[in-house]
Protein backbone atom coordinates (compact mmCIF):
# COMPACT_ATOMS: atom_id res chain seq x y z
CA UNK A 1 0.00 0.00 0.00
CA UNK A 2 1.72 3.51 -1.19
CA UNK A 3 2.54 5.71 1.59
CA UNK A 4 3.36 3.52 4.43
CA UNK A 5 6.15 1.70 5.49
CA UNK A 6 6.28 -1.87 4.54
CA UNK A 7 9.33 -4.63 4.14
CA UNK A 8 9.31 -3.74 0.25
CA UNK A 9 9.84 -0.35 1.22
CA UNK A 10 11.06 0.50 4.19
CA UNK A 11 12.02 3.83 4.10
CA UNK A 12 8.78 5.39 2.70
CA UNK A 13 6.34 7.26 5.59
CA UNK A 14 2.81 8.21 5.77
CA UNK A 15 3.84 11.77 5.59
CA UNK A 16 6.70 11.91 3.49
CA UNK A 17 4.36 12.74 0.21
CA UNK A 18 2.98 15.38 2.39
CA UNK A 19 5.66 17.05 3.98
CA UNK A 20 7.71 17.21 0.51
CA UNK A 21 4.72 19.07 -0.75
CA UNK A 22 4.38 21.66 1.97
CA UNK A 23 8.38 22.04 1.60
CA UNK A 24 7.70 22.93 -2.84
CA UNK A 25 5.02 25.40 -1.90
CA UNK A 26 6.81 26.98 0.84
CA UNK A 27 9.77 27.16 -1.46
CA UNK A 28 8.06 28.77 -4.07
CA UNK A 29 6.21 31.44 -1.90
CA UNK A 30 9.92 32.24 -0.88
CA UNK A 31 11.18 32.82 -4.35
CA UNK A 32 7.81 34.31 -5.22
CA UNK A 33 8.01 36.97 -3.15
CA UNK A 34 11.60 37.63 -3.86
CA UNK A 35 11.05 37.96 -7.23
CA UNK A 36 8.22 40.62 -6.64
CA UNK A 37 10.80 42.50 -4.65
CA UNK A 38 13.37 42.50 -7.67
CA UNK A 39 10.78 43.63 -9.73
CA UNK A 40 9.66 46.47 -7.95
CA UNK A 41 13.54 47.92 -6.33
CA UNK A 42 15.67 49.75 -9.08
CA UNK A 43 18.55 51.79 -7.56
CA UNK A 44 20.96 53.45 -9.69
CA UNK A 45 24.51 54.96 -9.12
CA UNK A 46 25.38 57.89 -9.58
CA UNK A 47 28.15 60.80 -9.45
CA UNK A 48 27.58 63.78 -7.43
CA UNK A 49 29.56 67.32 -8.69
CA UNK A 50 31.63 66.94 -5.19
CA UNK A 51 32.81 63.04 -6.71
CA UNK A 52 31.03 60.97 -4.68
CA UNK A 53 28.63 58.58 -5.53
CA UNK A 54 24.81 58.72 -4.72
CA UNK A 55 21.99 55.92 -4.82
CA UNK A 56 19.03 57.18 -7.23
CA UNK A 57 16.10 55.06 -7.71
CA UNK A 58 14.34 55.19 -10.94
CA UNK A 59 11.01 54.12 -12.24
CA UNK A 60 11.14 51.95 -15.32
CA UNK A 61 14.94 51.23 -15.38
CA UNK A 62 16.41 47.26 -16.33
CA UNK A 63 16.17 45.71 -12.42
CA UNK A 64 18.24 42.92 -11.61
CA UNK A 65 17.89 39.66 -12.67
CA UNK A 66 16.22 40.90 -16.36
CA UNK A 67 17.44 38.94 -19.36
CA UNK A 68 18.88 40.81 -21.90
CA UNK A 69 16.11 40.33 -24.02
CA UNK A 70 13.58 41.67 -21.61
CA UNK A 71 15.31 44.76 -21.86
CA UNK A 72 15.10 44.83 -25.66
CA UNK A 73 11.61 44.07 -25.47
CA UNK A 74 11.17 47.09 -22.61
CA UNK A 75 14.00 49.60 -24.20
CA UNK A 76 15.07 48.78 -27.91
CA UNK A 77 18.14 48.16 -28.92
CA UNK A 78 21.25 49.97 -27.05
CA UNK A 79 23.01 52.53 -28.76
CA UNK A 80 26.03 50.86 -28.06
CA UNK A 81 27.05 47.08 -26.85
CA UNK A 82 30.32 46.93 -25.18
CA UNK A 83 32.84 44.01 -25.42
CA UNK A 84 32.03 41.06 -22.39
CA UNK A 85 34.61 41.14 -20.19
CA UNK A 86 36.43 39.28 -17.29
CA UNK A 87 35.02 36.07 -15.90
CA UNK A 88 32.12 35.82 -14.82
CA UNK A 89 31.49 37.47 -17.85
CA UNK A 90 29.88 40.91 -17.76
CA UNK A 91 28.96 43.49 -20.77
CA UNK A 92 27.86 46.75 -20.81
CA UNK A 93 24.93 47.65 -22.59
CA UNK A 94 24.74 51.90 -23.41
CA UNK A 95 21.06 53.93 -23.81
CA UNK A 96 20.13 57.41 -24.13
CA UNK A 97 20.52 58.25 -20.44
CA UNK A 98 21.56 54.94 -18.82
CA UNK A 99 23.57 51.90 -19.12
CA UNK A 100 22.77 48.43 -18.10
CA UNK A 101 25.54 46.00 -16.95
CA UNK A 102 24.83 42.53 -17.62
CA UNK A 103 26.27 39.11 -15.63
CA UNK A 104 25.86 36.95 -18.69
CA UNK A 105 22.53 36.80 -20.04
CA UNK A 106 21.21 38.99 -16.61
CA UNK A 107 20.65 42.31 -15.26
CA UNK A 108 23.08 43.23 -12.28
CA UNK A 109 22.63 46.54 -12.21
CA UNK A 110 21.61 50.16 -14.41
CA UNK A 111 23.67 53.39 -14.16
CA UNK A 112 21.00 56.32 -14.72
CA UNK A 113 23.77 59.26 -16.36
CA UNK A 114 22.18 62.62 -15.28
CA UNK A 115 23.32 64.86 -18.03
CA UNK A 116 26.20 63.49 -19.57
CA UNK A 117 28.33 60.33 -19.85
CA UNK A 118 30.77 61.41 -17.27
CA UNK A 119 28.46 61.48 -14.64
CA UNK A 120 28.68 57.66 -15.30
CA UNK A 121 30.38 55.63 -12.16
Amino acid sequence: MPGKCNAANPTLKSGARRGSTVRTAASALVLALFAGAMATASADILRSPEGGFTVKEREGAPTRGQSQSAVIRQHGEPEQRHATVGDPPITRWDYADFSVFFEGEYVLHSAVRNGSRSDRP
